[in-house]
C-alpha cells in the first residue's frame, strides 16, 4: 500500500496553506545508491546537533551542512574538492553545467549528452557519455562520495560535468575560457517548491534532517537558510560573472517554451557549426521529460514533476509576494538577462 505525505497547496487569499495528500509507492521512499549513511549522518555531518531555535550550525541553516569560506555546501561535498581549481586539465571541448539546486540541471545535462552523441557518432560503445548513468555520463564532480578515486582526466573527450558549487568555487582556473560553463536558471518560486520535497520527510534521502512546515521553508528559503545559501546571490554571482568565464546562459523557462531553439544555442556554444533537424529530433526525443522520467536516467521519485508554475498550486498570495519583492531587489540589475516572469505574477 502506498505511504501518505501532506502536500501544501496553494489557496487564493488564504495565508494558510491547505493541505492535500497524494499516495506514494513505498520504494521510492529509500535512499539513493551511495547514500545510505547519509541517512544515519555521514562523516561530514555526524555531530552536528540541532540548535534550541531548530537550526544547525555553523551557518545557521534549516538543514545539516558543511561550511567552505562561509558558503553553504551540501554533507556529501568536501572543501579540498569544492576549492580545487586544478581537479581536473581544461580541455577546449570540456562543458561544465553549473545550477543553483532544483533548476534544471539534469534537464540540461541530458541535452548537452545527446547533442555530443548525435554530433559524434563515431564515439564507441565504451566511451563514458554513451552510459544512462549520469554518475558515470556527466558526474557531479563535487560529490565526493561517487567521485572518490575518479580520475576525471583519464576520460576521453568530450567531456560533461556537473557541479553546484558557488560562482566563487568555480573549478575552473581563473581566466580560463576553454572550458564552456552553462549557467542554467528557473523560478525561484519553483526552485523553493521542488527544493522543499528534498528535505520534507519521509521523502528527503539526504540525511539533512529538516524539521517544520512548507511556511517555515518557505522563510528559510527567503532568509539564505537552506541548502547552497541564498538562491539569488548564487545566481547573482554567475550573472555577473567577474571572472570572465566562457559562460552560456540559460533558463529552465526558455527549455519549456522553445526546447528546440535551446538545443540549437548550446549546439553551437560547444562547437558544432551547424545541426540538422534530424539531428535536433534526435536530441529532443530522449530528453523529453516524459522519457527521461522513464528511463534509467535520474529523473525519478515522487518529488519530480517537471512543470513551469508549479509554485502557484503551493505557495499562498502573500509568499508569492514576497518571493517576488525579494527578487525585484536582488536582481535589480539584471532584469534583461532574465524571464519578466521571475518578477511579476
Amino acid at each position: 500500500r502506498g505511504t501518505q505525505r501532506v502536500v501544501p497547496n496553494r489557496v487564493e487569499g488564504d495565508r494558510e496553506a491547505v493541505h492535500k495528500t497524494e499516495n506514494l509507492n513505498p520504494r521510492d521512499l529509500k535512499p539513493r545508491r551511495g547514500e545510505k549513511n547519509w541517512k544515519r549522518g555521514s562523516a561530514f555531518t555526524r555531530g552536528q546537533v540541532r540548535r534550541s531555535d531548530g537550526l544547525f550550525d555553523p551557518l545557521g541553516l534549516c538543514v545539516k551542512h558543511i561550511s567552505v569560506d562561509g558558503l553553504c555546501y551540501v554533507p556529501n561535498n568536501e572543501e579540498e574538492n569544492i576549492k580545487n581549481r586544478e581537479l581536473f586539465t581544461p580541455r577546449p571541448d570540456d562543458c561544465l553545467v553549473a545550477s543553483y539546486p532544483r533548476s534544471g540541471t539534469t534537464w540540461t545535462l541530458e541535452i548537452v549528452r545527446n547533442i555530443h552523441l548525435v554530433q559524434n557518432p563515431s564515439l564507441g560503445p565504451e566511451h563514458l557519455l554513451r552510459s544512462k548513468s549520469h554518475a558515470v555520463s556527466v558526474p557531479w564532480i563535487n560529490n565526493s562520495i561517487k567521485m572518490k578515486g575518479v580520475k576525471l582526466d583519464e576520460r576521453a573527450s568530450p567531456r560533461v560535468f556537473k557541479t553546484h558549487n558557488h560562482y566563487q568555487h568555480l573549478n575552473v582556473p581563473q581566466g580560463n575560457r576553454d572550458v564552456k560553463v552553462i549557467h542554467v536558471m528557473r523560478d525561484p518560486k519553483d526552485v523553493l517548491c521542488s527544493q522543499y520535497f528534498q528535505v520534507v520527510k519521509p521523502l528527503s534521502v539526504k540525511g539533512m534532517d529538516f524539521q517544520g512546515t512548507f511556511q517555515d521553508y518557505v522563510g528559510h528559503f527567503l532568509g539564505g537558510k537552506v541548502s547552497f545559501g541564498s538562491y539569488w546571490k548564487f545566481n547573482r554571482h554567475f550573472l555577473e560573472n567577474k571572472d570572465g568565464f566562457n559562460i552560456l546562459y540559460l533558463t529552465y523557462e526558455d527549455l519549456s517554451r522553445d526546447k528546440i531553439t535551446c538545443i540549437k544555442k548550446i549546439s553551437e556554444f560547444l562547437g558544432y557549426k551547424s545541426i540538422s533537424m534530424e539531428q535536433i529530433e534526435a536530441v529532443d526525443k530522449p530528453t523529453r521529460f516524459e522519457a527521461m522520467k522513464g528511463s534509467t536516467v535520474t529523473l525519478t521519485g515522487p518529488n519530480v514533476k517537471g512543470k513551469v508554475g508549479r509554485s502557484k498550486e503551493m505557495l499562498s498570495v502573500s509568499e508569492e509576494l514576497e518571493i517576488l519583492k525579494q527578487t525585484k531587489i536582488e536582481f535589480a540589475l539584471l532584469e534583461d538577462k532574465l524571464p519578466s516572469s521571475y518578477f511579476s505574477d
